[in-house]
């Protein structure tokens, strides 16, 4: 029993310094992963050579680690993100040719926004690096994500809501499924120079676990025009998730 216990252990470290390489930080110094995990730097050092032996991570040039190839391989060959990935892929490109804008697939850990798959030219690189990793409730994506969440009532929080809070709260999500895309506030008070738009990707059983993003500069790229464009690319996804393996109908205009 004992035994059994030690190796739970083990993949639980595992698992810890795995998800350290999550969201914004592909890439993690010895010392980031102890300060993240916990873990004493022998241990961080004894997984680590484990894990790189094993082609679950590698080591830069920097003296820094990344996740491995291995990883990456086996991740896409899960038959439903295998799935995912080809009714997603052409669709994402399209909409990316189309309007030449950062588009991407987003779906969420724990309480923030994770990227699956994005596309985007070498002049909007630096947009991803300014995104991260927000918390759902903070970027229209998570909003999406949460509006056909299994409790679309609680919001991440740090403290609990009010009663007019909640209502507000519930109103908003609510009028996210309604419209079936969330958007970046277009109120002259809002500044940010970045607008992003984001609608839902339905599974074949109607549940949602992915959103269609894009992104645009607030005073060129209306949110809700951005808004209408996610919608229609991720109806042509949620169609083609629909079908198998058959190719969705890609050729309509996305507007």
């Amino acid at each position: 029993m004992s035994e059994i216990n030690g190796k739970r252990g083990v993949l639980a470290r595992a698992f810890d310094i795995l998800g350290c390489f999550t969201g914004g930080e592909p890439e993690r110094s010895v010392a980031d992963i102890c300060a993240v995990t916990d873990l004493p730097p022998a241990t961080v050092h004894r997984m680590l050579a484990t894990l790189s032996e094993h082609g679950a991570i590698e080591r830069t040039g920097r003296g820094r680690y990344r996740l491995g190839p291995r990883l990456w391989r086996l991740g896409h060959g899960v038959p439903d993100i295998r799935l995912l990935r080809d009714c997603a892929r052409p669709a994402l490109v399209d909409l990316h040719a189309s309007t030449r804008l950062p588009v991407a697939l987003a779906t969420r850990e724990g309480d923030r926004l994770h990227i699956i798959d994005k596309i985007a030219g070498r002049a909007t690189v630096r947009v991803w690096e300014q995104l991260g990793s927000p918390a759902l409730d903070e970027h229209p994506a998570g909003l999406v994500l949460l509006a056909w969440g299994r409790d679309p009532d609680r919001r991440p929080a740090s403290r609990p809501l009010r009663s007019e809070e909640q209502f507000a709260w519930r109103q908003t999500l609510a009028q996210v499924r309604q419209i079936g895309f969330a958007h970046s506030p277009t109120g002259a008070q809002h500044t940010s120079p970045l607008v992003w738009a984001a609608a839902p990707v339905f599974a074949e059983d109607q549940t949602v676990s992915t959103c269609v993003m894009i992104g645009g500069r607030r005073g060129q790229h209306p949110p809700i025009s951005l808004g209408r464009q996610a919608r229609a690319t991720a109806r042509d996804i949620s169609a083609g998730l629909r079908a198998g393996l058959e190719e969705p109908a890609f050729g309509r205009t996305h507007a």
